[in-house]
């Protein structure tokens, strides 16, 4: 895994197990407060979201590790788009 940053996101590559290949697939990560209103919307956690990260769905379905460990797995939404990512959004309790 490996990690790089632009002005407002920071994406991670994770390999996806494939029979063939194990592509790098970018997991999006924002600042909640940067990340895009359509996927800010999706929360339910009433004002104490710290992230927000967009999973592809070649990853859906998969434990990812990291985001369930500090400093990310404080209160953790997980929210399934209908073309089959995953938004999962992180806040402090």
């Amino acid at each position: 895994m490996y990690q790089t940053a632009s002005d407002d996101c920071v994406w991670y590559s994770c390999e996806a197990q494939g029979e063939e290949m194990t592509p790098r697939i970018p997991i999006l990560v924002w600042p909640f407060e940067t990340s895009p209103p359509e996927y800010k919307a999706l929360s339910n956690h009433g004002g104490d979201e710290d992230w927000l990260a967009l999973v592809p769905v070649e990853l859906t379905g998969r434990y990812i590790a990291w985001l369930d460990s500090a400093p990310f797995g404080n209160d953790v939404s997980v929210h399934p788009l209908p073309d089959g990512r995953t938004v999962y959004i992180g806040a402090h309790a």
